[in-house]
């Protein structure tokens, strides 16, 4: 039996054409899963501030036709919470009796994660409000009064009970 000969662009290039198969293999093997991506801290000016909420509202609340000069105060129900993730260190101990093992997580070891020597945050969760005073000029008109108070209720998630809408002292 003899052995075909092999063609000659074939022994010229094969070690190439060998070297590119190789390297589509190693392209397409499955991989094991990506690490989590680094989440970096978000900048400071995320940061809820009760006073510039009360200024916004009270332009937006300017805004509306006949409603003249507004002064808004806002009262918190909840203050700013930041969660960050946070490693904790899980201890075992063996129980004297009949060698039964025990973990629990140890609260005085938790440490905050960081990233860039920043902690790294998960969530932010805002504020809640308990009431709102809004003070207008034109608080006396029915209508004006109604457009306020639904204002401030869609901005705020006050309830119409927990907001007060009052004419300005003249």
């Amino acid at each position: 039996m003899k052995i075909p000969e092999i063609p000659a662009p074939l022994k010229k290039y094969g070690a190439l054409g060998l070297v590119v198969l190789v390297g589509l293999l190693l392209l397409l093997w499955p991989r094991g899963s990506d690490p989590p991506p680094v989440q970096t801290p978000e900048p400071a000016g995320e940061n809820f501030d009760l006073a510039a909420m009360e200024r916004k509202l009270a332009d937006a609340l300017a805004a509306v036709d006949g409603a003249g000069r507004v002064s808004v105060m806002l009262t918190l129900k909840t203050g700013m919470e930041v969660v960050v993730v946070q490693d904790t260190d899980t201890r075992v101990r063996r129980e004297a009796e009949g060698g039964a093992v025990r973990s629990w997580d140890d609260e005085s070891h938790a440490k905050t994660v960081l990233a860039n020597a920043a902690p790294i945050i998960t969530k932010r969760v805002y504020p809640q409000f308990q009431g709102a005073l809004i003070v207008c000029d034109g608080a006396g008109d029915a209508k004006i009064h109604a457009a306020i108070l639904e204002a401030v209720a869609a901005l705020t998630g006050l309830r119409a009970d927990s907001i007060t809408v009052a004419t300005r002292q003249r």
